[in-house]
């Protein structure tokens, strides 16, 4: 990030500094269910408990969160004619989150959009046992769960005017991208699901429903779509999301990258990178977070924050219809929307803000990362 941006912001941010971080994870949206078991991510937490009890929020008054994000995120991103732009979603519904507007956006102006989701997102047990009005749960309950939010992902795509075939379904593991990367890279050794049960995509709608849950198999998966697609923009989630599927997805993708670049695929050389936060302390609901990601590295930790701090934010305003649609998608995940009321809303604003990395960061952060658990890119 610049810190001219940062200075602009300073006399306005100095009065949430005293604010205890909380982060916003997924909480309810519909009015009427009760609010369930949350976590709490702070920056000492690794990987969140999706059954962890959340922090009950500080009463503080805060700066008008819209005028100091947009000081901070201040140059307006530009969307050019006919452009190719893929989105990779760790779990359904994260696609309108952090790019909805961006989505209609391209496509207004004649571009082409292809959405990956990575998981199913059959891993949110509070979800599963609120689908299910039942504490206990089963492999049945996961896999069926998942499947529903497969079809809410169609059905919000096409709020947003996209088709089924602009969607790619991995179907890696929901709650276990992390431990692919970190302790399960090779094929021989698989990492089978607690939810699920399975070692490989359950779901006849996955792209390859023969690869294991290996964090080489997910590697390859993200090339193929990337060679497949050949984007002109890639929107993904940034490596400084608390939520270990997020900032895991974030590194696995450029991790692809570096290696296609590396491999003298010139297209790619011009790929423009892109990310969102959902799972950061304080975002988007007040300006607190703009001080903390300062020197955040991946998933909280201190690696690639010294690469990552250089990251440059950028706006993207929001007409009605953009906001509309956006709202109309979010709509389609009532498995969601009838849990994770405050959270939800939080993104449902007339902008959404983007990270832009440059070729420096796409090579070094995976590097960075693979390096943390002593494993050579």
């Amino acid at each position: 990030m610049r810190r001219r941006n940062l200075r602009v912001c300073t006399a306005v941010i100095a009065l949430a500094t005293s604010v205890t971080a909380i982060a916003r994870p997924r909480s309810t949206f519909a009015l009427g269910p009760a609010r369930l078991a949350q976590p709490a991510l702070d920056a000492s937490v690794a990987r969140p408990r999706l059954e962890a009890p959340a922090a009950a929020p500080h009463a503080v008054n805060l700066p008008n969160p819209t005028t100091v994000q947009l000081l901070f995120a201040k140059q307006e991103l530009q969307v050019p004619q006919r452009l190719r732009l893929i989105v990779f979603a760790p779990h359904p519904d994260d696609e309108t989150l952090g790019g909805g507007g961006l989505i209609q956006r391209v496509l207004a102006q004649g571009g082409t959009v292809r959405v990956v989701y990575v998981t199913n997102g059959d891993g949110y047990v509070d979800g599963v046992r609120h689908e299910v009005k039942r504490t206990h749960t089963s492999t049945s309950d996961f896999i069926q769960y998942g499947k529903r939010r497969h079809d809410e992902a169609v059905r919000a795509l096409d709020s947003l005017g996209l088709q089924t075939r602009d969607a790619v379904f991995l179907g890696f593991p929901d709650d276990g991208i992390d431990d692919l990367w970190a302790g399960h890279w090779s094929a021989r050794k698989p990492y089978t699901s607690p939810y699920t049960r399975s070692n490989h995509p359950p779901y006849k709608e996955s792209l390859d429903r023969q690869v294991e849950y290996a964090g080489t198999d997910l590697d390859h998966q993200i090339e193929r779509t990337l060679r497949d697609f050949a984007p002109d923009w890639v929107l993904m989630p940034d490596p400084r999301d608390r939520h270990p599927d997020h900032c895991t997805t974030g590194v696995f993708v450029l991790d692809a990258l570096r290696r296609l670049r590396h491999e003298g695929h010139g297209l790619f050389a011009r790929t423009q990178v892109l990310t969102y936060l959902v799972h950061y302390p304080d975002y988007p609901a007040s300006p607190a977070w703009v001080r903390q990601i300062e020197g955040a590295g991946v998933g909280g930790s201190p690696t690639a924050s010294k690469v990552l701090s250089a990251a440059h934010w950028v706006n993207l305003p929001l007409n009605s219809s953009e906001v509309a649609g956006k709202r109309s998608a979010m709509s389609e995940y009532q498995s969601q929307v009838q849990v994770m009321n405050p959270f939800l809303r939080q993104f449902l604003g007339s902008f959404e803000l983007f990270a832009q990395l440059d070729a420096a960061q796409v090579a070094a952060v995976p590097v960075e990362y693979a390096a943390r658990f002593r494993r050579t890119r």
